[in-house]
């Protein structure tokens, strides 16, 4: 790949520089060709001590020869092409070309890759006959089935260890993604002041990644989502600029298509279908499950932006878009359960869908305007308005008859899917006031407003508007000290604070996103540099949220951080620095326990106070022992995050007396250490050694033991774990650069 790409960028440079006018400027060379490059491969060992995912999550740590680095430039005249190759051949190798001619065209091709691990460790007894269809033993299937009488759960222990001895027997399977994206970008001026720009890209996404496949309450399966996405985005604009201002137009598309649209898997305990009342409870009426995966969809937008100085010291910008959102695909039917159209007068349609597409649309607008301006020497304004319209035109979907409970019974009563549509409108302005040559005062002021519509409900009924109000200072009064500070207060009120009610009248819950709430926050930063050498950066942070109008949901949410940085030059090839980072966060929520029949005793509420706190420091040195021919580098960081709880619950009610946890909720432990020497061989030539240890920790309430045999308590998991790593990783890399 890589040869290739230099015989194109040999070749395109050439016709490049041929079309040059005869007036075009030339490079100090006199026209000749400039080569200028870098290539860096080595050798690379990886120590595992404790092997997770998690450390390779997003990236590839290769084992032996690899090449991290390839640089290569062109230049002939006005005529131009880059290179540049990162872990070429890696699972997150990043390629990225540009050939163009200074002020006539730019052309770049791009293509990256990039790793999602989510676990080493993962198993399942299903087997995916073809892509989304998940099948079990038969045997087994109808041994269990045989065990408990139908339309009953009697006996579903013996079905659940029967199942049980059979998952030994679990296949690995592999949980991850792999995403691939190429690009290319053309910048084409074919005369000023006009610029065409055109580009492309093509995404897939390819992998397993683990998916709940519930079937009933007592019947929950984890299972390997297939994913085969390929997204595909367009864009086309063109470009004016002239004198005191520019505008630009342009249409995009993207198209998402999904190749597995639908997931089908069996049941453990039934191979023959079945339904009675409670099969939604221990899930063994239904022979197999069926659940719609993310369907295929387009969107195109429009698009147009500008701005213009008007006058002196004042730019006025602004930007306008309208997209069109579209989703047609198939809809399922209500249910997979042949046993079911039988159970029910209104369930006589439930192997056909509620209707044969989704007609699924909607269309956005966005507008932007932002007007600045130097009002005087010393005062400047910054204003401006943004508006945001998602307008759902999704036909609603009418279900009169009711509905498939997880494909075990039918529910009747009328339900619909309706549009949900909102807006959002924002309007700000901030004055600068410059107080001093070094100190500047700024005070802003904004007002924010959602509206939220869902199906006949008048838009106005469900609002939430906020004011903010902020100030800030920017002073830097001697060369050895920076100040900056920042306070922000705002409100926002709900227009159904006294109407909504949630499951039951005097239960007052609010859902955060929407409630009132009250918001004030605080930052600082204080620079030093009090002695030759010695750089000082001091940093804090707090922040509060309250819900004052919520007695049920988040009540507060409140975060500290604080923070020091310092760096010392011991000499003029040595220096050490360090920081340490201290952050705080806690919320108090409450809520009410209930069953099938909500609760209205006050006794049956809970309360939760949680917090985590997370301690994070580090210190290196940078040394060049030799000047221009050896240096080192050390570093070390260590970060440590605690989580704890406060349940409550008062004495009579269920839960009676909450349990708090004996241990903590969290506590996590990451640290790394790192060395780098390099050494300069000769002219061109350098030799870098590495040494890299990387450990994490995770002791968490939330169990990452987890294993696939949960059938006992009617489960069938993928045993999906990421438990804590130690890993050291040692490479010697020569770097050859001309």
């Amino acid at each position: 790949m890589i040869s290739t790409a230099l015989t194109i960028a040999l070749a395109s440079l050439m016709i490049a520089q041929g079309q040059a006018p005869s007036g075009a400027p030339k490079d100090k060379a006199g026209g000749r060709l400039t080569v200028k490059g870098r290539v860096t491969a080595g050798v690379e060992a990886v120590g595992e001590v404790e092997r997770s995912s998690k450390f390779t999550e997003y990236r590839d740590v290769p084992r032996g020869s690899y090449a991290p680095a390839l640089d290569l430039d062109l230049a002939r005249g006005d005529g131009y092409f880059h290179l540049a190759a990162r872990n070429i051949r890696q699972d997150d190798q990043r390629l990225r070309a540009e050939l163009g001619r200074y002020g006539r065209f730019w052309l770049a091709a791009g293509y990256d890759e990039t790793p999602h691990r989510f676990s080493f460790f993962g198993a399942t007894p299903y087997v995916e006959r073809e892509p989304g269809v998940f099948t079990l033993n038969d045997v087994i299937r109808s041994d269990a089935q045989a065990l408990v009488p139908t339309g009953t759960s009697t006996n579903i222990a013996a079905a659940r260890a029967l199942v049980s001895s059979f998952l030994a027997s679990a296949a690995p399977v592999d949980l991850g993604l792999r995403r691939k994206e190429g690009r290319l970008e053309l910048v084409y001026t074919p005369s000023v002041p006009f610029r065409l720009n055109v580009s492309a890209s093509r995404e897939t996404r390819s992998g397993n990644r683990p998916i709940g496949a519930s079937l009933g309450f007592s019947d929950a399966i984890e299972l390997a989502e297939p994913i085969r996405h390929r997204t595909t985005n367009l864009d086309a604009s063109l470009e004016y600029r002239k004198g005191r201002g520019g505008v630009r137009a342009g249409i995009s598309a993207s198209l998402f298509d999904n190749e597995v649209q639908t997931m089908v898997w069996d049941n453990p305990y039934r191979i023959t279908d079945s339904t009675y009342p409670q099969a939604y409870v221990a899930g063994n009426g239904t022979a197999r499950g069926r659940t719609a995966l993310w369907p295929s969809n387009d969107a195109v937008r429009f698009y147009a932006a500008g701005s213009v100085k008007p006058l002196a010291g004042t730019r006025i910008s602004a930007a306008a878009s309208y997209s069109l959102f579209d989703q047609n695909e198939k809809l399922l039917p209500f249910t997979i359960n042949t046993a079911i159209p039988g159970s029910d007068p209104n369930a006589a349609n439930a192997l056909s869908p509620p209707r044969e597409t989704a007609q699924a649309r909607a269309g956005v607008t966005s507008l932007d305007l932002t007007v600045s301006s130097r009002l005087s020497k010393s005062v400047s304004l910054a204003a401006g308005l943004r508006y945001y319209d998602f307008a759902n035109r999704l036909t609603a979907l009418e279900m009169p008859e009711g509905f498939a409970l997880v494909d075990q019974l039918w529910e009747d009563g009328a339900i619909a899917a309706e549009p949900y549509s909102f807006s959002r409108f924002r309007l700000f302005g901030d004055l600068t006031w410059r107080l001093f040559d070094s100190t500047s005062l700024t005070a802003g002021y904004s007002l924010y407003n959602v509206r939220r519509h869902q199906g006949a409900e008048p838009a106005e009924m469900d609002r939430t508007d906020e004011n903010a109000f902020k100030v800030s200072i920017d002073s830097h009064p001697w060369d050895w000290l920076t100040l900056r500070a920042s306070y922000l207060g705002s409100d926002r009120d709900w227009s159904l604070d006294d109407t909504f009610v949630a499951y039951i009248p005097g239960f007052n819950f609010k859902r955060y996103f929407e409630a009132s709430r009250n918001r004030r926050s605080l930052n600082a930063l204080v620079g030093l540099s009090p002695i030759d050498r010695l750089d000082i950066e001091l940093t804090y942070a707090f922040g509060r949220d309250d819900y004052p109008r919520s007695s049920y949901g988040l009540l507060k949410d409140d975060f500290v951080m604080a923070g020091l940085d310092a760096s010392y030059a011991l000499s003029k090839s040595h220096t050490v620095y360090g920081f340490y980072v201290h952050e705080l966060y806690a919320t108090d929520q409450a809520d009410r326990q209930s069953g099938a029949v909500f609760s209205t005793s006050p006794l049956d509420d809970w309360t939760a106070r949680l917090k985590d706190s997370v301690h994070t420091f580090g210190a290196g040195q940078a040394i060049e022992v030799r000047r221009g021919r050896l240096g080192l580098d050390v570093s070390g960081s260590y970060s440590r995050t605690h989580g704890s709880s406060r349940l409550f619950s008062p004495p009579g009610g269920t839960p009676d007396v909450a349990v708090n946890f004996t241990k903590p909720l969290d506590a996590t432990s990451w640290w790394t250490a790192q060395a780098l020497v390099r050494w300069t061989l000769m002219k061109g030539l350098q030799a870098v050694f590495t040494y890299w240890y990387e450990a994490y920790t995770l002791a968490d309430i939330v169990r990452n033991d987890a294993a696939v045999d949960y059938a006992a308590a009617g489960a069938i998991f993928l045993g999906a774990r990421e438990p804590g790593y130690k890993y050291h990783v040692g490479s010697v890399r020569l770097v050859y650069f001309w």
